[in-house]
């Protein structure tokens, strides 16, 4: 889960860079939901919420990370990251919460990628180090 977590915190950035360049690239018509452009997007997009979530829902059941605080952010965020598939398709009331989520998402995984990277140092400094047998 320590490198999982960053990973998809660089692809949620991937993925409001995506959304960005493919709304910026709309052009003027009758059929703007026709749109090509975010096509890049909405590909990125289910990556994530389907099986990536999937998989990181997995990861953290099966890290049962000690830590409460940890481990309830880490079984909330793939449900977080599912509900974003269907923020996307329920019109405009709903998707107004689509970029809310996803900035959301973005600060929770961003938080647990530096716990779990903190944590992990902190380990490392305390782990003794292996001494060579006397002969």
């Amino acid at each position: 889960m320590k490198w999982f977590a960053p990973l998809i915190f660089l692809a949620i950035i991937a993925q409001i860079l995506l959304a960005g360049e493919g709304i910026f690239g709309i052009k003027k018509g009758p059929k703007l939901d026709d749109q090509k452009t975010l096509d890049p997007h909405r590909a990125l997009g289910f990556i994530l919420t389907e099986p990536v979530a999937i998989l990181f829902l997995i990861v953290a059941l099966l890290a049962w990370h000690p830590d409460v605080k940890v481990r309830r952010i880490s079984l909330l965020l793939p449900f977080l990251t599912f509900a974003q598939a269907p923020l996307s398709w329920g019109g405009r009331w709903s998707g107004m919460f689509h970029p809310l989520n996803a900035f959301l998402l973005l600060a929770l995984y961003g938080w647990l990628s530096g716990r779990l990277h903190r944590e992990g140092r902190a380990t490392a400094a305390v782990a003794p180090t292996p001494t060579a047998a006397a002969p």
